[in-house]
């Protein structure tokens, strides 16, 4: 793909009028006139992110269809805005009633009591 170019030529002559002027610079750039004509030009690149319209536009479809992913409709509710959503898991807890039941719970349970009981009562 081409990259593109934005040029600009300036160009001073001596003329009694405006029509005049665009006489000579039309003679000039065509070749006619070869000296008395003072001509200063620039180029820079065109990139798309320069233009302004193009970057508005760019911001807003990308609001837009971060919009659109928040916005889940459904028949009962209308509309609903969500927003990221995690879930975790976690094991099942040893004082979960499956666990009460078990004997070996019951008694390291018990063990840790008179640990406890017995380094409070040597303070």
């Amino acid at each position: 793909m081409a990259k593109k170019y934005k040029t600009k030529i300036e160009i001073t002559a001596p003329a009694s009028d405006k029509n005049e002027a665009m006489e000579i610079v039309g003679d000039y750039l065509s070749g006619n006139i070869v000296s008395g004509i003072d001509m200063k030009c620039s180029t820079k690149r065109v990139r798309f992110y320069d233009n302004a319209p193009a970057r508005v536009i760019a911001v807003a479809i990308l609001i837009g269809v971060g919009f659109l992913f928040t916005v889940k409709t459904s028949p009962q509710a209308g509309f609903n805005f969500t927003s990221c959503q995690t879930a975790a898991v976690q094991a099942p807890l040893k004082t979960s009633n499956v666990a009460r039941e078990d004997t070996k719970f019951k008694k390291e349970w018990e063990e840790k009591q008179v640990r406890e009981v017995l380094s409070f009562i040597k303070r």
